[in-house]
């Protein structure tokens, strides 16, 4: 009797088994085939990755060496093809980063500042890599650029909340002296030289430029005349 019901209970079983397969089965092997899929759509985008990371850097390596070689006007060609065809965002930034610089060892200035403008423009681009660029784009316009246009550039910079605000401001206390402002430097560099945040080498540069200004000229007080009586 016992054999009995525990056939009964396998036929239940079965009965049970087949009837959530019929219902449940293209469900268990869609997911499955699903799974598969999406491994190895995964395992071939890693690879591709992979494969594209290593060819990017090869072909910033390549341009690298052009620079080493001497090669500045190559190289700046390179880099300028490289940002444009490579597909990973790093290389991509980098290789502008050294066309401006490789376009500055060739001596093409205005080229290397429209890429450096190119580069602060880009509001994708890290803030700190922004402001950066943007000063050496006026660094290297300094020597050319009007006060009006390297102040235009310059101010924005110099702001509490710039990142390079120290630098833009050592390079507006250069400016005034530039244009003969004497008071105007004294003061910028004062600030410089006072400031505990600013950099360590711009401080030291700037307590010696004070050092190497006429001394600041006190007007006598007006004379009272004679005292009557």
């Amino acid at each position: 009797m016992t054999d009995i019901f525990r056939e009964v209970e396998e036929d239940v079983r079965s009965a049970r088994l087949k009837g959530l397969w019929d219902r449940y089965g293209l469900l268990v092997i869609g997911s499955a085939f699903a799974i598969v899929v999406v491994t190895g759509i995964w395992v071939y985008w890693q690879d591709m990755q992979r494969g594209q990371r290593e060819a990017a850097a090869d072909q910033f390596l390549a341009g690298e060496k052009l620079l080493l070689d001497g090669k500045p006007v190559e190289a700046a060609a390179h880099f300028a093809e490289m940002a444009s065809e490579t597909r990973i965002g790093g290389y991509a930034l980098l290789a502008r980063m050294k066309e401006a610089a490789a376009k500055v060892d060739a001596g093409d200035g205005q080229g290397a500042v429209a890429a450096y403008d190119a580069l602060a423009a880009d509001s994708a681009m890290d803030p700190l890599l922004r402001a950066v660029s943007s000063l050496k784009a006026s660094l290297l316009l300094f020597d050319t650029a009007s006060p009006d246009e390297l102040k235009l550039r310059l101010n924005p910079l110099a702001k509490d909340e710039s990142p390079v605000r120290h630098s833009a401001r050592e390079m507006l206390a250069f400016l005034a002296l530039r244009e003969n402002s004497i008071d105007e430097a004294r003061k910028q560099f004062q600030m410089l030289a006072d400031a505990l945040d600013a950099p360590q080498g711009i401080r030291a540069r700037a307590a010696e430029i004070l050092r190497t200004l006429p001394p600041v000229i006190v007007a006598a007080p007006p004379s009272a005349g004679p005292v009557k009586k």
